[in-house]
């Protein structure tokens, strides 16, 4: 009767132990998952996950008030308002009359120049200041890319330049008042501020010939 007793208490024990075991396996199976905030996203930079970790205190740092948004604004737009500024002043092209109509090229040598002289489809380095010849209003100049001069073969630009460079020389300056018809006519460049058929005013300032 006693051992009948011990082996029922090692049974009742066994079956304590595989009970509490199973406990413990349904209890880790069914668990919830709690997804990581950083899921999907990993690789990001430990900045961006300081800023994902850190939500609220990063909000409140960062926090974008109207004044810091006109602020942003301002800054962006400050080389815009240079160009703005530059188009209100309407810079003129000096010693120049505006012109109602062109009807030639015109070529006017106000420096005569001393060194080598283009000869047709030459290569060029030259400065250059352009005007709309009605107003006298200039609308590009090559100083305005900086000190460097502008390189081109004379068959790759409008007709007036292909005409109206040849004969000068190294160390000169040419006026050309070239009309519509060989400058850009009704299509001029986009963005360029020349009207469509407008007669052109060039200064060229003659560099070097390539």
């Amino acid at each position: 009767m006693k051992d009948q007793k011990g082996n029922i208490g090692v049974i009742v024990s066994f079956i304590i132990i595989i009970g509490l075991i199973g406990l413990v396996v349904y209890t880790l199976m069914h668990k919830p998952i709690v997804p990581s905030p950083m899921e999907g996203i990993k690789g990001v930079d430990d900045t961006t996950q300081k800023v994902d970790n850190s939500q609220n205190a990063q909000t409140k740092e960062s926090t974008i008030t109207p004044t810091t948004t006109l602020k942003v604004n301002e800054e962006a737009s400050k080389s815009q308002q240079k160009v703005m500024d530059t188009n209100k002043n309407e810079r003129k092209l000096s010693n120049f009359t505006p012109v109602s109509s062109v009807s030639k090229l015109e070529k006017i040598d106000t420096v005569v120049g001393t060194g080598v002289e283009v000869k047709a489809g030459a290569t060029v380095s030259v400065h250059y200041t352009g005007a709309v010849a009605a107003t006298g209003v200039i609308f590009q100049s090559s100083k305005d890319f900086g000190t460097e001069p502008i390189t081109f073969p004379l068959a790759n630009v409008i007709k007036g330049w292909t005409d109206g460079i040849p004969g000068m020389k190294v160390g000169g300056t040419r006026r050309l008042v070239i009309p519509a018809a060989m400058a850009y006519g009704a299509t001029p460049p986009p963005g360029s501020g020349i009207p469509a058929n407008a007669d052109l005013v060039f200064d060229v300032e003659l560099i070097a010939v390539k």
